[in-house]
């Protein structure tokens, strides 16, 4: 019998990677200048974009174009093999330090988002090629910074009052307000303020994040023609893609579906194409809109913000402010009102609202701070 000879340089590399896309690498290895930014050219091309989602990739490559731009003001160079533990602490007080005194001003939670990213890309550069940082890694001893606590972000019962007062007479603000055209109650041209109403509706009635909601079709909404929305004694929005890839379903109340209604009889159409599939959709007449049609999700913000300067310029009671309003005080304002209907159910929490978190369930049930206090009071 003859022996069998096996080129096992033909055997494919199956040594994990940190990351779970694989890049032919050029024969011998991964040199690269020692610079910071030529190394993290290389990481984001081997090891974040098409891995991560586009979002995630630009935020990673802001943080270390951060990291680089820090470096190089503090030495005049940007040498990986100089990056040691102290320059990441650094780099963290930056971060930290108020903007009137030379630093980034940004939220604890914000810069161990950034610490995270730095500590991504020193990982994968050692384990490739550990002489480029020959003092081991820099981000392995220098811990996340703490949290500050959770506050409760819910708006208080007579917030939620005068809000739905403001989405009643919402188109009135979106009139002309000039002499030639004020009388005529025309409105302005890109104005869509059913559909503005339907979206806060949604936001107040389910708990839904932002995202969710941009993403939403019209075909996950069931009933989802006007007249059966406003016959029907309850309506569903099923197949609400979440974090961590969950699903879930969630239910509109009678202002919803009432909202919901009025904005596809009267508004949806003008708006809507062949092929549109989004729920909501911006005005056909805004010169930079979506291909689809499709809000994003900084519209959102929009929208909650401008509603929300209304509705404060009509109360001169600083406490029944609500700017600036935010797409999550909604959800924050769903959420408690879902645990004082269950009982704090938290099975029924994280279903409605797509959370796993328990930290996070509690923050979003926390009451808003004038029904804390009288609960205090009533003692």
């Amino acid at each position: 019998m003859t022996a069998q000879v096996i080129d096992i340089s033909s055997r494919p590399d199956r040594r994990r990677l940190p990351s779970r896309k694989v890049v032919p690498l050029p024969i011998g290895g991964l040199a690269a200048p020692d610079a910071i930014e030529a190394w993290a050219s290389r990481y984001l091309d081997a090891a974040v974009r098409g891995v991560r989602s586009a979002e995630v990739a630009d935020k990673i490559a802001l943080h270390l174009a951060r990291f680089r731009d820090h470096f190089h003001a503090a030495h005049g160079h940007d040498r990986l093999s100089a990056v040691v533990q102290r320059e990441v602490v650094a780099w963290r007080t930056h971060l930290t330090t108020a903007r009137d005194a030379g630093g980034l001003g940004l939220a604890p939670a914000t810069v161990n988002t950034h610490l995270a990213s730095l500590s991504g890309f020193t990982t994968w550069v050692c384990t490739h090629d550990p002489a480029a940082l020959p003092h081991g890694n820099p981000c392995a001893k220098v811990s996340d910074l703490p949290l500050p606590p959770l506050e409760p972000r819910a708006l208080a019962p007579g917030q939620v009052r005068t809000l739905k007062n403001v989405l009643d007479r919402l188109p009135r603000f979106h009139q002309h307000k000039g002499r030639r055209r004020s009388g005529t109650g025309e409105l302005h041209g890109h104005a869509r303020p059913l559909r503005d109403r339907a979206i806060v509706h949604t936001l107040l009635g389910t708990g839904l994040r932002r995202e969710e909601l941009v993403n939403l079709n019209l075909d996950q909404v069931t009933p989802n023609t006007a007249g059966a929305l406003r016959a029907a004694k309850k309506a569903k929005i099923s197949g609400v893609r979440g974090k961590g890839g969950t699903s879930r379903t969630v239910f509109l109340g009678a202002d919803g579906r009432a909202a919901l209604a009025d904005y596809l009889e009267q508004e949806r159409s003008a708006d809507a194409g062949a092929t549109s599939t989004a729920l909501f959709l911006s005005a056909v007449s805004i010169g930079s809109r979506r291909p689809d049609g499709r809000l994003s999700p900084r519209s959102i913000n929009l929208i909650c913000e401008q509603i929300g300067r209304w509705h404060d310029a009509e109360h001169t009671d600083p406490a029944r402010h609500v700017s600036p309003l935010r797409p999550h005080d909604l959800r924050h304002s769903f959420a408690f009102a879902l645990a004082e209907a269950t009982g704090s159910d938290a099975y029924e929490l994280e279903r409605r609202l797509g959370h796993q978190s328990q930290r996070y369930i509690s923050r979003y049930t926390n009451p808003p701070e004038d029904i804390a206090a009288g609960y205090v009071e009533n003692l």
